[in-house]
């Protein structure tokens, strides 16, 4: 007798392959059986009219910012999310000092941040998880802040060849500990004050145990070639399977960019450089309201120092030359090319009333100009403010989607019970994907949309026995609405539920009914295997 068989579903394999009508079986845990299956189970389930999927797969989640704070993720089940790929954008848990101050914490971490929970190494952390009722399942990449800040702090120079060596060290023991590999931040501190010989010489030691390189690139606007040429450079000289995280052309002067940028990606790969990259399915993007907004060099002493700064009068009209007037290429002056009256309020814990306005509307409020509001907010916050930005467009969102290179990512920042307010991506990236980019605007075949976000980031990010309805495979399984499903968030109300997802499955255990978790939690740590180059 099977545990569970699903009957009369419409399979979509994880492959891109043409969907097929079949029954599925489960045992143990497992996909037992596909095709007609007359034997008896403890439980069937009739899916006339529905699709069943692979468990979908996040190539760019932060689930380990909050997986200490809200272990159970109800938020990414709802998504019909089994895994989690996390440690993006150089932010991880792991490896961080114990005796780090809050305050250092604090400005590193940045918009990633939910509690204070860190470790020495992944060991340590894969250690804790385990005590964890965890929703979707956790694989995790090596956040590069922590091991810069292990070798040299926030110094905002050269590394020099005995700190590269600390951060390669650390590095390949996260390795051995089975992580991903690195990922960087290029926006944050202290990523962002690392140089490309760096980056190279420590994706280095990731590259001898097959992992990977992922980058929340440098720049995203006016210098976004530069960015996109540094990833080719790193799998080039480090001989790394290089990834670019939420690729974007941000500011409306930029957006004529991403055709070339998309050729660089191109002829990288043609000349055997491996660099890919996945998309979140929304033009507004969300950080923390310093990054990109104000020069990285502003927080070498950390974030209590720059409000003590911003203080003096002198600092203050500099910063606002600074963004208004010099206009330097070399970082990404959001406010000047994306403008403050589109900068979103999502998260000031001291100030609740600014929460779902612009800068722009909280000046009008105030009687002061919006720069002048900006960092007010971040001063009655102690910096600790997120916004979302209305940055991109449609155009090249699809053009992105249609490549055969990109995934899907949510990068989404969420935590039940701290957050008043989010980007919607966190709620609702994979069924907007779904209903609004492959069933109506049907940039892609259906069957390849699956693929984009079971089979293809399962063989990239190497995840074993995921990703597929084969035999022998989990039974992390979605079974869904192709016809209806969409997301339901606005960027008023992001926590508006999605439509469509009926039922999800983890190792053949129901989690998810009809949008709501049904309190079986039994996510896990996973650690890589060998990726196939796709």
């Amino acid at each position: 007798m099977f545990d569970l068989i699903i009957k009369n579903a419409q399979v979509y394999d994880g492959t891109g392959a043409p969907s097929y009508l079949a029954d599925v079986a489960v045992q143990d845990g497992k996909i037992a059986q596909i095709g007609k299956i007359s034997g008896a189970a403890a439980q069937t389930v009739d899916a006339q009219g529905l699709a069943l999927a692979p468990g979908f797969i996040d190539s760019h989640s932060h689930g380990d910012s909050s997986v200490f704070f809200e272990p159970c993720r109800d938020h990414v089940l709802k998504m019909g999310v089994t895994t989690e790929v996390s440690g993006n954008c150089g932010h991880s848990r792991f490896p961080i000092q114990q005796d780090i101050s809050p305050e250092e914490l604090k400005t590193m971490l940045g918009a990633t941040g939910a509690g204070d929970q860190h470790f020495s190494s992944l060991a340590e952390m894969r250690k804790a998880m385990e005590s964890l009722s965890m929703g979707p399942n956790q694989s995790m990449i090596t956040g590069h802040c922590g091991l810069r800040h292990q070798a040299m702090g926030f110094r905002n120079r050269d590394a020099s060849p005995e700190e590269i060596k600390v951060m390669q060290d650390l590095l390949e023991q996260a390795m051995q500990d089975g992580a991903q590999g690195i990922s960087s931040g290029l926006g944050y501190i202290p990523s962002v004050y690392s140089n490309t010989h760096e980056l190279i010489e420590v994706a280095k030691a990731a590259a001898k145990y097959g992992g990977m390189y992922t980058t929340h690139s440098r720049y995203e606007s006016a210098s976004l070639f530069k960015s996109i040429q540094e990833s080719i450079d790193i799998a080039r000289e480090a001989g790394i399977h290089s990834h670019i995280s939420h690729l974007k052309c941000t500011g409306k002067d930029f957006w004529g960019y991403c055709k070339k940028a998309i050729a660089m990606i191109d002829e990288a790969n043609a000349q055997s450089h491996r660099v890919t990259f996945d998309a979140y399915p929304y033009i507004a993007c969300a950080t923390s309201a310093t990054t990109a907004a104000i020069p990285a060099r502003y927080f070498e002493k950390g974030m209590s120092h720059f409000l003590k700064q911003i203080e003096d009068p002198k600092v203050l009209a500099e910063l606002r030359h600074e963004i208004y007037v010099v206009d330097d290429p070399s970082w990404d002056n959001a406010v000047l090319h994306v403008g403050l009256e589109n900068f979103l309020i999502t998260g000031a814990p001291k100030t609740p009333e600014v929460i779902g306005k612009t800068y722009v509307q909280v000046a009008e409020e105030r009687g002061i100009d919006p720069f002048d509001a900006m960092l007010a907010v971040l001063k009655e916050n102690d910096g600790a403010v997120t916004e979302v930005r209305y940055t991109m467009c449609e155009e090249n969102l699809e053009m992105i989607y249609r490549h055969p290179l990109c995934t899907v990512g949510a990068d989404g920042l969420y935590v039940k019970g701290r957050d008043k307010m989010a980007h919607p991506r966190a709620l609702g990236t994979f069924p907007r994907y779904l209903g609004r980019y492959i069933r109506e605007r049907g940039i892609l075949s259906r069957e390849e949309g699956i693929r984009r976000m079971t089979g293809l980031p399962a063989m990239r990010f190497g995840i074993p026995n995921k990703g597929f309805i084969r035999p022998g495979y989990d039974a992390d399984l979605v079974l869904f609405d192709y016809d209806n499903i969409i997301d339901g968030g606005t960027f008023e109300n992001p926590f508006l539920p999605n439509t469509g997802i009926h039922q999800v499955y983890m190792n053949g255990r129901l989690v998810l009914q009809d949008n709501e978790p049904t309190g079986t939690y039994i996510g896990r740590y996973i650690q890589r295997t060998n990726a196939q180059k796709v």
